[in-house]
């Protein structure tokens, strides 16, 4: 059992407030970005939906790099359920939009791309931003803008902070120096476990055939898109120490011009303050970006319940647990992600017993807390792919191979999402209904405010 003594000073005083409410409904936003393509597995050039208005002044619906590279960007939700049911909200807003011919390809890698890659349109933004995709360009294979994910954004509620500060007062110089030190803690949990994540939700074990160039494994890995080697990691690394390193790196590296700005840093967490990353230290970390997770194509909204749930869970360990964080952790979780990220989907880890004690650890804190039957069972279904890596993710795929190719698969999968969303009865937004600038009060009453459900398949994974 996870005791008193086993939690830091922060983990105490939270436990012994009665603060584990506040800190489980940890703000969320969720962003997931998916391919539309043709039934037939080719990327579409149809462009934006109409019945989603111009993209430009779209907020919640949006094009990402390219035209085809639909993006969904929830609002920020007070708890992960909310989250949850907003990102479902939009999906069916974004299927119900879509031309008949179309459909969401449910993988981070694309399908089959174009011969010349040079017929891919660019999304319609901003000149500014138009500027900065063509800068990329300039320096990068277009190849990689192609893989999509998901980021789930994390943020404390003020009331959890100002209950903390009342107590800690003394320690910290402000609440957003409190503030930070939560943010510390997470960042370096979410980094050290990196590869525990892309062990249990990685879903990238083979690429179309013309997406890499060069050699590529000649087996099934646990998630190409998660590598440092195949994935979209820019070759600048960051400092993840603190959050004054943090934003120290980031700045000398555009003064160097080692990376244009800071959207150029391509890690697998993000920091971000709403004054600008200029000043992070001192004005504080406003929300994190975790950047780490593929698609699952068994979800139709790209990810479970289940994922976002052990993601709450994660948070709450970090913040209460002691942080013994050293420079090297960083390095070294890089190196453990990126074995984990390239070993045969099917095979057994080879940090297994790395996995099994932290899961483990997990399950105590679960029940020391008291926490609920969901996240029990949570814990207990993502303890099953530990012990047996036929049941994760990747390793599921593989199955579904044929010809070296996931497209019948991923074609089908998505088939059956957009069906089941144009068969739902609930209200979605339309530009011809509700107009173009719907603010997030309106939405929020046309279009949240149901009892939205996405679809899993299978239901349980085990």
């Amino acid at each position: 059992m996870v005791n008193n003594m086993e939690l830091d000073k922060i983990g105490q005083l939270i436990l012994s407030k009665d603060l584990e409410t506040a800190l489980m409904d940890v703000k969320m936003g969720i962003e997931v970005e998916m391919h539309r393509v043709f039934k037939n597995g080719k990327l579409s050039n149809h462009g934006f939906p109409e019945e989603l208005g111009e993209q430009e002044k779209n907020r919640r619906i949006k094009n990402d790099f390219f035209n085809m590279q639909s993006e969904i960007i929830t609002p920020t939700a007070a708890n992960a359920a909310e989250a949850i049911r907003d990102l479902t909200a939009l999906n069916y807003s974004l299927r119900s939009a879509l031309k008949e011919d179309e459909v969401l390809w449910p993988l981070s890698l694309p399908p089959i791309l174009p011969e010349n890659l040079n017929t891919l349109e660019i999304s319609h933004v901003s000149p500014e931003k138009e500027k900065y995709y063509h800068e990329w360009l300039s320096k990068h294979d277009i190849r990689r803008a192609l893989p999509t994910g998901v980021h789930v954004n994390l943020s404390f509620d003020s009331a959890l902070i100002n209950s903390l500060y009342a107590y800690v007062r003394n320690d910290y110089t402000d609440k957003s120096a409190i503030r930070n030190a939560l943010f510390e803690k997470v960042t370096h949990g979410f980094i050290k476990y990196s590869w525990l994540l892309t062990y249990l939700f990685g879903a990238t074990p083979i690429s179309e055939q013309n997406f890499y160039v060069g050699s590529v494994p000649d087996y099934p890995v646990r998630s190409l898109r998660g590598s440092r080697e195949y994935g979209l990691f820019s070759d600048f690394r960051g400092n993840y120490s603190s959050i004054h390193d943090y934003e120290k790196a980031i700045l000398v590296a555009i003064d160097s011009e080692e990376i244009q700005s800071e959207s150029e840093f391509h890690g697998p967490i993000r920091l971000k303050s709403l004054k600008g990353l200029k000043g992070m230290a001192q004005n504080g970390v406003d929300y994190m970006e975790l950047r780490m997770l593929d698609l699952d194509p068994t979800s139709s909204i790209g990810i479970r319940s289940s994922t976002v749930r052990f993601i709450r869970l994660l948070v709450m360990y970090f913040v209460m647990n002691e942080d013994d964080w050293q420079e090297s952790d960083q390095l070294k979780a890089e190196k453990m992600n990126e074995k984990v990220a390239l070993e045969p989907a099917q095979s057994m880890t080879g940090y297994q017993n790395e996995a099994i004690n932290m899961m483990n650890n997990l399950q105590n804190f679960v029940k020391s807390i008291g926490l609920s039957v969901n996240m029990q069972r949570t814990l207990n279904e993502l303890n099953q792919r530990v012990i047996n890596p036929s049941i994760t993710l990747s390793a599921q795929l593989c199955n579904e191979i044929e010809d070296n190719s996931l497209i019948k698969y991923a074609i089908s999968r998505a088939e059956m999402y957009q069906n089941g969303a144009l068969q739902d009865q609930r209200r979605v937004y339309k530009k011809s209904l509700d107009g173009q600038d719907v603010t997030d009060d309106e939405l929020q009453e046309i279009l949240f405010d149901q009892d939205w459900q996405h679809i899993e398949y299978p239901k349980n994974i085990r």
